[in-house]
């Protein structure tokens, strides 16, 4: 409870941008979480966990003022309610931050909105405990050694290979065995394509070693997510929690790649086009049966994730669609954007995305709804 009758302090987590100001990202969507919340009775202040004084149990942070429409910041006391949007860069900001967000996280005084999930393999393993889920998710692994891509390739005709923990296409390669040679395509860990050839498996094993580099990578079949003009794409789903503790799909959309790219992510220069009439246009005789499969993996990934995890506000599910129309649950993701919504002028998506976050943090405040799971 803050200051003022009916009043609910909701802490936005963040990681500091010490090169911004205000130091952080998503200025636009705290800036609209703060003029939803507002008439609502919810005090939206954004802050970094390194800057909790434990102490006086305060917090230096920013909140916006709609009516100079400047960020301010001042001390404020410790929100009851939390709301984890940070982006880790590396595991090492991870171990950085990662004490203060779990004394956040068991402050019996406060509750977060959701638990964060953690990287992809974790995230399929709690999947496929479900046999519901089995015909949609592709085998995936963890990277221990170059025989995973060894056996892979005995199996399939190409493999992935990507970060655990990353994003935004970064550092993800797919390889193609190609007569004697090797092909391989993909982003790397700053997000640049690349297209090399190699010849000789020695030669493919040295490159694999030094693009993984230590980091923790999972392995799975290659899989023809392309339209007929070799546009690769996937079907970004948002599924929020709604006022009454309720999953409920906000909206989705398609992200489209570059002609011959490897990824569709906005951040790799795709773009965005609205996922109905993009499924009708490109495959005209499945549509239904594919929407209707992407209406069964919304209501039950998440129900599914939340009972192996724990509580959950929202959920970004990636899903793509091979040539054959089947539909492969590719990622899910706990800290969804939402820029995908404006590109494709669903300007209402983009609202309704803003505002529940809001409507559930409140009926949180007021025991309207479930405190644990």
């Amino acid at each position: 409870m803050m200051n003022g009758t009916n009043q609910y302090g909701m802490g936005v987590i963040v990681c500091r941008l010490n090169d911004q100001t205000p130091p952080f990202q998503e200025k636009s969507y705290y800036r609209q979480l703060t003029q939803e919340g507002a008439p609502l009775g919810i005090q939206v202040i954004v802050f970094c966990p390194l800057d909790v004084d434990w102490q006086t149990r305060s917090v230096n942070g920013w909140r916006y003022n709609p009516d100079t429409g400047r960020w301010r910041t001042d001390r404020y006391p410790l929100p009851p309610l939390i709301y984890d949007r940070c982006y880790y860069s590396d595991s090492r900001q991870y171990q950085k931050y990662k004490p203060q967000v779990v004394r956040l996280a068991n402050d019996p005084t406060i509750q977060f909105l959701g638990r964060p999930l953690g990287g992809k393999l974790p995230n399929h393993e709690m999947l496929v405990k479900n046999s519901n889920l089995l015909p949609y998710l592709p085998q995936t692994l963890r990277y221990t050694s170059f025989n995973d891509i060894r056996t892979f390739l005995q199996d399939y005709n190409s493999v992935l290979i990507k970060p655990n923990g990353g994003s935004h296409g970064r550092g993800v390669a797919a390889i193609f065995p190609n007569g004697s040679e090797y092909v391989i395509r993909g982003r790397s860990p700053r997000n640049q394509p690349f297209q090399i050839r190699l010849h000789k498996e020695p030669s493919l094993q040295d490159w694999v070693n030094r693009f993984t580099n230590g980091v923790r990578y999972v392995i799975q079949p290659f899989l023809q997510l392309d339209t007929r003009d070799k546009r690769p794409f996937d079907l970004r789903i948002l599924v929020q929690k709604d006022e009454h503790g309720k999953w409920a799909t906000t909206g989705m959309a398609v992200r489209t790649g570059t002609v011959g790219s490897l990824t569709s992510n906005l951040h790799g220069g795709g773009k965005a086009e609205r996922a109905i009439p993009f499924v009708q246009e490109h495959f005209p005789h499945q549509a239904n049966q594919i929407l209707a499969t992407v209406h069964f993996l919304s209501k039950e990934v998440p129900l599914q994730i939340e009972r192996e995890h724990g509580r959950l506000l929202e959920l970004g599910l990636d899903a793509g669609i091979d040539r054959e129309g089947q539909v492969w649950l590719l990622e899910t993701n706990s800290k969804p954007g939402r820029s995908v919504f404006l590109l494709t002028g669903e300007k209402n998506v983009r609202i309704q995305s803003v505002r529940r976050p809001i409507l559930y943090a409140r009926s949180l405040a007021k025991g309207l709804i479930g405190g644990s799971i």
